[in-house]
């Protein structure tokens, strides 16, 4: 195919073409990355995480660059570079093909600046080793690699994978997340002092924390992370945090803490905010045994977003009415936005509407405690808070699976959008729509677009012509959604095996 534009210029309109600009933010979702509604294989509608929304961004982003590839070879040379910016694997199998890849041709991984090896089923026709070779090999030629992002647990392999990081990307790496056992804590704490530069750690941590747990020199280190702003902690992660209030982290802005189902052993976070929290600006407390709301609040000046679990039991609650809950000492000055996990049992559906049923006595507790939260969620308190979100996938699932709340907690329901509507505040769920907008059926939509045009009145021509161009990135829409693309660099494989 003859080109008669410069290369420069082609590089540019592919940039636009493949759409992945957002994959190289130096941040990883949050509570508050928006899910999204998705209708299954089966019609039914089903929620899509963040996570799985930048996945599936990957996805497109390949199908994207293949075709380009595939067009011409002035294209398919050019093209490699948008290729190989990132690499996205959920095959072990694609691990191995991109390693053998990468050490032919030792100049394509220069272009990389994001690595993502996503979860994947057990038995992928490889072993733990072989994919832990190949990984390490494919981080050495990847000398600007900015995001390593690993899903699936790293239990033998830590100590390889973070040997070749800390060598091959030590000045570059911005952005870790990775699953570790709770018992190699200490070579985590040894990677991080590795890591200068880093600005955004995600650690999950998998199994059981021992009693005691031996750190041996790792104990002594007084870590200095001067460019660590984002801190995400997921599972059993006392010893870390225990570890982590003597470090010096002077930039730390957000810090999101997940403590799953775990209830017992909470590390010291009132400790931990003592030392760290004066610039906090978002705090995040996904976390099941109640925890000190009043003083966290006053040890967090700066905080803007906060997210709780309106099931605890705050101090003194049940001295209080609706509007008069000691969720804080004094007003809080900069909270704009407040977020709310949990809350399975406020609306009486899903698994709250059968454990009714089983201890109706609890259930009427712990709504008891959400209805006293929710009421301390005013402008007396937070004098600057704009919008409430409900942050539970599995509430908003539940609830469009019943249609809304039951009858019975539906005074709840008014109740609190009444409180809102007071209060200028916006009442939100976590796809950023407002409580209670439920994802509608096409025919649905259809309906009311049709509605809006009087009996009888003729449609404009450009109107249906709208139409028709709607009805029509719909289709390709789905189309592309229920196009899963095979896992990563598989299709690059199909073109280079006729070059090998």
């Amino acid at each position: 195919m003859a080109s008669p534009l410069p290369d420069e210029l082609w590089l540019e309109i592919f940039d636009y073409a493949v759409g992945d600009i957002d994959l190289f933010d130096h941040v990883l979702p949050t509570a508050f990355s928006e899910a999204s509604w998705f209708k299954t294989l089966y019609g039914d509608w089903s929620l899509r995480t963040a996570q799985e929304g930048v996945n599936n961004a990957q996805r497109r982003s390949y199908a994207t660059k293949k075709a380009i590839m595939s067009t011409c070879r002035t294209w398919r040379r050019l093209g490699y570079e948008f290729f190989y910016r990132f690499l996205f694997f959920s095959n072990p199998r694609n691990i191995q093909r991109a390693c053998f890849m990468l050490d032919r041709d030792k100049e394509l991984g220069w272009w990389t600046k994001r690595l993502h090896v996503t979860r994947y089923f057990a038995g992928g026709g490889t072993t733990m080793e072989t994919t832990q070779n190949s990984l390490v090999s494919i981080i050495r030629h990847c000398p600007n690699l900015q995001i390593f992002v690993v899903n699936w647990p790293l239990s033998n392999t830590l100590q390889a994978i973070g040997d070749a990081i800390c060598t091959y990307c030590q000045r570059t790496l911005r952005v870790l997340h990775i699953n570790i056992p709770t018992t190699s804590l200490a070579k985590l704490i040894f990677m991080l002092q590795c890591l200068p530069q880093l600005t955004t750690a995600h650690i999950e941590f998998d199994g059981t924390p021992p009693e005691q747990i031996n750190l041996g020199s790792a104990a002594d280190l007084a870590l200095t992370l001067p460019s660590l702003e984002h801190l995400s902690l997921r599972g059993p992660f006392q010893d870390f945090l225990e570890e982590a209030i003597g470090w010096n982290i002077p930039a730390l802005t957000t810090l999101c803490l997940d403590f799953v189902n775990h209830r017992d052993d909470f590390p010291d976070l009132l400790e931990f905010l003592r030392m760290h929290g004066a610039q906090l600006t978002f705090l995040d407390l996904n976390i099941i045994p109640t925890l000190d709301v009043p003083t966290i609040l006053d040890l967090c000046p700066m905080l803007t977003t906060f997210t709780f679990n309106p099931d605890w039991r705050i101090p003194s609650w049940e001295q209080h009415s609706f509007l008069g809950s000691s969720t804080v000492r004094r007003p809080h000055a900069n909270i704009t936005t407040i977020g709310l996990h949990h809350l399975l049992y406020a609306f009486g559906v899903g698994y709250a509407a059968t454990y009714d049923k089983v201890d109706p006595f609890a259930t009427q507790m712990i709504r008891r405690r959400n209805d006293v939260n929710f009421g301390a969620l005013t402008r007396r308190n937070f004098p600057r808070l704009e919008r409430i979100r409900v942050l539970n996938t599995t509430l908003l699932t539940d609830l469009e699976a019943n249609n809304g709340p039951s009858q019975h907690c539906y005074e709840r329901w008014e109740r609190w959008w009444r409180q809102c509507q007071k209060e200028g505040i916006r009442l939100e769920d976590c796809t950023g729509e407002t409580l209670g907008t439920l994802p509608m059926d096409d025919e649905d939509e259809t309906e009311e677009e049709e509605s809006m045009v009087e009996e009888g009145q003729a449609v404009p021509a450009h109107l249906s012509t709208l139409r028709e161009l709607l009805v029509e990135c719909r289709r390709m829409n789905a189309q592309r959604e229920m196009d899963v693309t095979p896992p990563a660099l598989r299709m690059i494989y199909a073109g280079t095996s006729r070059l090998s």
